[in-house]
């Protein structure tokens, strides 16, 4: 009967680990890939909002220079072209801080072309999450014609 209860406990033990095991080692990689994939993960997201921003930049220079070429006059089209861009451009509506618009009308006559350059500083905090420095300054210049059987201004 002795033997019978040593068998019973003996079988019950548990050998101490050793060395060689591979207990823990699926843990100990996912704790260390988690941060690089996260990383991974938000350089993706930062680099498509970036993109988009950088097409949020063009977009206005297109629009700006596309209202510039509706005036009836030079200085007319430098405003028009400069209100369109900042309301493209406000705060409310994309990602700059502070931007600019500049219209070359130097051009403006029939036929002649007109050429507007947007520059927008974008914070990467807008991009990615607060609190990451830096910025980044887009620019964009688009150019139209003015149709070469119109009257233009005084």
């Amino acid at each position: 009967m002795n033997t019978r209860t040593f068998r019973l406990a003996s079988h019950g033990r548990r050998q101490p680990p050793s060395c060689r095991t591979d207990d823990g080692s699926a843990c100990v990689e996912l704790v260390v890939l988690t941060p690089l994939l996260v990383a991974i993960l938000g350089g993706f997201f930062f680099a498509g909002r970036l993109v988009l921003a950088r097409q949020d930049v063009d977009d206005a220079a297109r629009t700006a220079v596309q209202a510039a070429v509706t005036a009836s006059d030079a200085s007319q089209a430098r405003l028009l072209a400069g209100i369109t861009a900042f309301v493209s451009l406000s705060p409310d509506h994309g990602l700059c801080d502070d931007g600019t618009a500049v219209a070359d009308t130097s051009d403006f006559v029939a036929g002649g072309r007109v050429f507007v350059s947007v520059t927008c500083v974008v914070r990467f905090s807008s991009l990615a999450f607060a609190g990451v420095p830096g910025s980044v300054t887009l620019t964009a210049t688009r150019g139209a014609v003015l149709e070469p059987y119109r009257e233009v201004g005084p």
